[in-house]
C-alpha cells in the first residue's frame, strides 16, 4: 500500500494568496482572515476560491 501524498501545486499556491490577502486587507488583518474563512467555508471548488482571492487582491490594491 502507497499512501504517498503528492503535492498538488494549486494547494501551495492558494495558501501563498491567503497570505497575501489577511497582509493587503488595509483596515484590520483579522477581516482578511475572516473573510478567507469564509470563502473557505462556502466554496469547495479551488478555482472559484482562487478567483475571489485575486478579486480581493484587486480590490483591495485600489
Amino acid at each position: 500500500m502507497n499512501n504517498h501524498y503528492i503535492a498538488d501545486p494549486v494547494d501551495s499556491a492558494l495558501g501563498l494568496l491567503d497570505i497575501i490577502v489577511i497582509l493587503l486587507v488595509d483596515d484590520d488583518p483579522l477581516t482578511g482572515i475572516v473573510l478567507l474563512l469564509l470563502l473557505k467555508t462556502i466554496t469547495d471548488n479551488r478555482l472559484i476560491r482562487i478567483l475571489f482571492i485575486l478579486l480581493l487582491i484587486a480590490l483591495s490594491s485600489t
